[in-house]
């Protein structure tokens, strides 16, 4: 078994969080952060951080220091395979564009070598980010389930290849993006972002089954449901963890896009939040409707030879489907209420 160091900067909050955790091959360590520059209050409530590091006896009373991660495992791949599933459980608690690359690296661990972390340039290698306790959470659950893993690699592939902010998407800015993008290496990302996100729809066999004998809709034009098809993709849903009462809100920003006017049957009731701003047209779906939806987004926009409609993806068509996946893996997991208390 080796130590490694993950550079990731822990505060005491997700510290308790971290040692109530148990890893099968692995392990959790949190030992004090190398280069004195990381502090915080003792009830939690403010931090700190001193260029250069600060003298722990000049430290105030109500001041501690905080901690770094060290992983435990086998080999150096083994951890970082570990590491990857941890970012991967940060990005489902908040999909930060900035963070899917820009992220930390493994060395192994050498207490003799803490005394670089207080010079340049290792010290930028230490780093504080947010969610690391959800993070390290959700990747204790799912390396005992090689689907979830797959799952949140593949919704890290997507937000990689294009995605943007949960505050973007607030109502309050209306449409904070355009529609369209003249480039073609937008809609290539675009597009192959939407096939990663749904490929977790996927991987959980959680998309509509549906064929030639056994059609989706009754009625294509007024989404009339196959009842046979409804009841299959319902009681899927329910196995996992998806109640029959929830609901997903689709994003639509600013006038119809080419897309939108093409997809038939056009699911949802007008969200309740419309009224903040001119440019919000969002609606409310039930999740086989939202899946619906992605899987039109997949199999006739985004995959396969594309088509003259695949230009005309917006960021948004990208969020929807990226933020689809993501309740899928956190509500299958049964974190959401954990994510949503954080």
């Amino acid at each position: 078994m080796g130590i490694y160091r993950t550079h990731l900067i822990i505060d005491q909050r997700d510290s308790l969080k971290i040692k109530k955790l148990k890893l099968d091959n692995a392990k959790l360590i949190l030992v004090k952060e190398p280069s004195n520059c990381f502090w915080e209050a003792k009830d939690g409530m403010s931090f700190g951080h001193y260029i250069g590091g600060r003298d722990p006896k000049l430290a105030r009373k109500d001041e501690i220091p905080q901690l770094e991660l060290l992983i435990e495992a086998v080999s150096e791949e083994k951890a970082e395979d570990l590491l990857s599933i941890i970012h991967g459980g940060m990005l489902l608690a908040y999909p930060e564009p900035g963070l899917t690359t820009n992220f930390v690296f493994l060395t192994e661990y050498n207490e003799k070598q803490n005394e670089w972390y207080s010079k340049k340039p290792f010290i930028n290698y230490l780093k504080r980010i947010e969610h690391v306790g959800f993070g390290c959470q959700i990747a204790s659950l799912a390396v005992k389930d090689k689907q979830l893993i797959y799952a949140i690699e593949k919704y890290k592939v997507s937000l990689e290849l294009s995605s943007f902010t949960p505050k973007s998407a607030d109502p309050m800015y209306g449409q904070a993006f355009d529609n369209y993008d003249i480039k073609h290496s937008y809609h290539t990302r675009s597009a192959f972002a939407i096939v990663s996100a749904f490929s977790v729809i996927e991987e959980f066999g959680l998309e509509v089954r549906s064929s030639s004998t056994n059609p989706r809709f009754l009625n294509n034009e007024t989404g009339e449901w196959n009842p046979k098809v409804l009841k299959n993709i319902t009681e899927r849903l329910i196995q996992a963890n998806i109640d029959s009462q929830l609901t997903f809100d689709w994003i639509y920003r600013g006038e119809p896009t080419k897309i939108e006017l093409e997809t038939k049957p056009l699911f949802g009731v007008d969200s309740k939040w419309i009224v903040y701003h001119k440019d919000v047209r969002d609606k409310t779906l039930t999740f086989p409707e939202a899946i619906h939806h992605a899987s039109y987004l997949r199999n006739f926009i985004a995959s396969h030879k594309f088509k003259e409609l695949t230009q005309y993806i917006s960021p948004y068509d990208v969020n929807n489907v990226q933020l689809l996946a993501r309740q899928l893996i956190i509500r299958k997991m049964k974190m959401w209420k954990t994510m949503m208390t954080d």
